[in-house]
């Protein structure tokens, strides 16, 4: 699906850092008018922060929300994986 990053959500899985990056997909047309993560409406917001602050509780894991970056971050986030993807599977060839 291609979409674009409004924002990450900084968070802890297991005591390990596992941020999540939060994208629009282009052609959905209930949230393609948002840019940012703080201009979605407070509900959604308050949606996806609970779900990730409970969605491990089955497994025994816990998971805690540390805090929201914006697109510019979750950007920076998403070019540092790729560098890192690249180092790793282009140098073993």
């Amino acid at each position: 699906v291609r979409c674009y990053p409004i924002g990450v959500m900084y968070m802890v899985d297991s005591g390990d850092n596992d941020d999540k990056i939060i994208a629009i997909p282009y052609g959905d047309p209930t949230y393609n008018c948002y840019t940012d993560i703080n201009q979605l409406p407070s509900h959604i917001f308050e949606e996806i922060k609970n779900f990730f602050n409970i969605y491990k509780n089955l497994e025994g894991k816990q998971t805690k929300v540390d805090e929201f970056g914006g697109p510019v971050d979750a950007a920076k986030i998403i070019y540092k994986c790729i560098d890192i993807y690249n180092e790793k599977y282009n140098n073993s060839t």
